[in-house]
């Protein structure tokens, strides 16, 4: 009597393992697949930090190229003139090849005037250095404006 309770339990738990494996199975996959879409998003959010950080620096050399052409150590500014009393602007882009900032470039622009005061003239200078880095969908731009009073 008693082999015959067990056969019948036996056969009563049949395709339980089964249903359970199958259950396994899917929350692993949704598992897998949520964690790779974090990776992916996780990746992107670097690519763009790094391409912003050098986009950073491309405008920064080109900042830094403007006040040097602004402020020459040995010889008269040559970059933003003609100052007229409406402004004048210039502006140029450089591609970098180094391998550092490969693929990146600067657009630098100056803007000139004078303000008159009771007794002096001033002249100031607004230089402004846009960095952009990156091809195809992942770019980015970075801007950094300085004015100078002379």
């Amino acid at each position: 009597m008693c082999p015959d309770v067990f056969v019948s339990y036996r056969n009563k738990q049949r395709g339980s393992a089964l249903v359970i494996a199958i259950f396994i199975i899917v929350v692993m996959t949704i598992l897998v697949a949520a964690l790779s879409k974090m990776l992916i998003g996780s990746s992107e959010s670097v690519s763009y930090e790094v391409l912003g950080t050098r986009a950073f620096f491309a405008a920064q050399s080109g900042m830094e190229q403007g006040l040097s052409q602004l402020f020459p150590l040995s010889a008269t500014s040559s970059y933003c003139a003609p100052i007229g009393v409406t402004g004048s602007e210039a502006e140029v882009t450089v591609n970098f090849t180094a391998n550092g900032l490969q693929g990146c470039s600067y657009t630098l622009s100056c803007d000139s005037g004078r303000a008159t005061a009771a007794v002096t003239e001033t002249v100031y200078y607004q230089l402004t250095s846009t960095g952009s880095c990156g091809t195809g969908q992942l770019q980015t731009s970075r801007t950094i404006q300085m004015e100078v009073w002379q």
